[in-house]
């Protein structure tokens, strides 16, 4: 089942239980909500990238330009000849 039929049907059952399991349904999705990290986009794959993800990747990369560590232009240009 897709995530667009999911919504669509758990927005059917959310219309359908009385206020106290309500409450304990809202209760799960903040405290998942909460403690699930931010979505900041998705990799090729199309795995979701994860904000202190990518903050690890970002950091790591500009480590790696800190020691030189990066193709120029004219590299780029080259490589990109042999894709």
């Amino acid at each position: 089942m897709s995530s667009l039929q999911l919504r669509s049907e758990i927005d059917t059952y959310l219309d359908q239980i009385d206020g106290s399991f309500l409450k304990v349904v809202h209760s799960m999705l903040s405290t998942y909500v909460e403690e699930k990290a931010a979505v900041i986009g998705y990799k090729t794959s199309g795995e979701p990238l994860l904000a202190e993800e990518a903050k690890t990747i970002f950091k790591q990369r500009l480590i790696k330009m800190d020691e030189g560590d990066y193709l120029t232009v004219d590299e780029l240009e080259k490589e990109s000849e042999t894709w």
